[in-house]
């Protein structure tokens, strides 16, 4: 009687679910429907939920997000419109990473989408003209966004160092600086999250070094 090897099966399983278009079976399922359907394998099988959680606990892949928006904007020349949708995809990743506390991970996704989008903004010098539908996807796009950005800075670690929310700060600003002139003012919410968060971080700098406590001697009467 052999024994059975956990890695010939590992295989064996992987082997199967590449039997499967699963790019097909999930198309007509939303959301809702996956969910659904995700909890329903759970349930049946509770000892896979810590595959599940290992997956969901990994780093996004940061460097290939930003490979293929600079393939798109620069290697393919499409213009910033022609690239929205697939900027938008990635914006909708970073708000599941949100919504499952993973700010870290939803912050470097945003992080990777504004920079290009910004320097496509420049670059163009100008929006699409108001009423336009053009301008109606780009005004949506902006709303989704500035949201992510303020809901990701709000929901965020509040042990975060100050370097870092310093960093957003100033990248945030300057892109902040670049548009206005192109778009209006962009990200105001985002930043007023950043300075409220990096205003706090000095008040509980400032209370926890010595002789920032006030004194509870009582001072005798002259």
């Amino acid at each position: 009687m052999s024994s059975s090897n956990p890695e010939a099966k590992a295989q064996q399983d992987s082997q199967s679910v590449q039997d499967y278009d699963l790019g097909y079976l999930m198309a007509p399922l939303s959301r809702q429907r996956l969910e659904l359907v995700l909890a329903k394998i759970i349930c049946k099988y509770p000892d896979e939920v810590e595959k599940l959680l290992e997956e969901s606990r990994k780093a996004a892949d940061i460097m290939s997000i930003s490979n293929e928006i600079k393939t798109m904007l620069e290697d393919q020349g499409l213009q910033i419109l022609e690239a929205l949708p697939h900027l938008e995809h990635n914006i909708r990743l970073a708000k599941n990473y949100n919504m499952a506390k993973d700010m870290k991970n939803a912050i470097s996704i945003l992080r990777v989408v504004t920079k290009p989008f910004v320097q496509a903004m420049i670059k163009q010098k100008r929006v699409p003209e108001v009423g336009s539908d053009e301008r109606a996807e780009m005004d949506e796009f902006v709303v989704l966004l500035e949201t992510t950005w303020q809901s990701s800075l709000k929901l965020s670690d509040e042990k975060s160092s100050m370097e870092y929310m310093t960093d957003l700060f100033k990248e945030l600003s300057q892109y902040r600086i670049s548009l206005t002139p192109i778009m209006g003012p962009i990200f105001s919410d985002a930043l007023r999250e950043l300075k409220k968060r990096i205003r706090k971080h000095m008040e509980n700098q400032s209370q926890s070094q010595p002789g920032s406590q006030p004194s509870n001697k009582r001072q005798k009467p002259s």
